[in-house]
């Protein structure tokens, strides 16, 4: 049924679609691009058909499925300043990270998702879950650059999300997840920490996804004493959240080099200053008097 589809959709045959998703894991081109922290993030982009069906299959099948509100990433009418407003308040901070997010959830883990929810599939034979899939997933796993991972990713992490968010009810801890990131805040010292182990432990022993873990070198506790911060937001002592020094110096040293940068390094630059302008106006005429009105108006709208 779903295969049916969206071959009528895209004015493909059922057979093309078939063959096409077996091999799929092919049908990317990779590169990097530098991470904010230094380093190489590994990219793998989707040929011109392959990302025609993963946005088919983003629209019409996973932006539909359930997330939990304390996923704040890569949904509409959200975004990362809502992740720091649910800390701003509170006085200490952890930060978690989990380690290699996207190749971490396999396909079997997107296989198990569709076999324990058959009412968010209506319909759907094993034939379409074998393309569904196929079509997603790169060697059996999600990967960066594919436009649908972000969206399943956030749908297969609902039980997770559940279960962390109750675990801090029960200590007045609040949680959030931005991607990769886990945020946990408390009012009263002395709660985190004893903490710390109980999440480690809860996202050791989930069956979905099955294959997350921490990655104990991002660990970060922090409080009002020092400087708290959240998916690149500093959160004051005001209980305000403002933009960090850090993230606009990172703007500033992507500028000065833009034009060293790939096509996917200048899109990513130019979300960067978007949101960093959306949230503090005054930051973009300090780029202007710096850069000039041309140079800007190349970042901010790469071609």
């Amino acid at each position: 049924m779903m295969v049916d589809k969206m071959a009528l959709d895209l004015g493909l045959t059922r057979k093309f679609v078939a063959n096409f998703s077996r091999g799929a894991s092919h049908a990317y081109k990779f590169y990097t691009i530098p991470k904010r922290n230094g380093g190489e993030r590994p990219i793998h982009h989707p040929s011109k058909q392959l990302k025609s069906m993963q946005r088919w299959l983003l629209a019409y099948v996973i932006e539909p499925l359930p997330v939990h509100p304390a996923a704040t990433a890569y949904r509409k009418h959200r975004s990362i300043l809502d992740n720091a407003r649910a800390h701003a308040a509170s006085k200490f901070l952890l930060r978690m990270d989990c380690e290699n997010f996207f190749p971490s959830i396999t396909e079997d883990d997107v296989l198990l998702y569709i076999q324990q929810r058959p009412s968010l599939f209506p319909g759907w034979t094993a034939f379409d879950i074998e393309v569904f899939c196929k079509l997603i997933c790169r060697n059996g796993r999600l990967t960066i650059g594919a436009p649908t991972s972000p969206g399943i990713s956030n749908a297969l992490c609902y039980e997770m999300d559940s279960a962390l968010a109750d675990l801090g009810l029960k200590r007045s801890v609040n949680y959030t997840r931005y991607a990769d990131d886990l945020f946990f805040s408390a009012s009263k010292p002395d709660v985190l920490r004893p903490l710390q182990s109980d999440i480690e432990q809860l996202i050791t022993d989930l069956e979905l996804p099955g294959g997350l873990k921490i990655n104990p070198a991002k660990t970060r506790h922090s409080s009002k004493r020092g400087r708290r911060r959240a998916t690149g937001i500093v959160l004051g002592s005001d209980g305000q959240p403002h933009i960090g020094r850090a993230l606009k110096r990172k703007v500033r040293s992507l500028i000065h080099g833009v034009d060293s940068l790939d096509p996917a390094a200048r899109q990513s630059l130019a979300g960067l200053v978007s949101y960093a302008i959306g949230f503090d106006p005054d930051f973009m005429n300090s780029l202007v008097i710096k850069y000039g009105h041309a140079v800007m108006q190349k970042v901010r709208f790469p071609t």
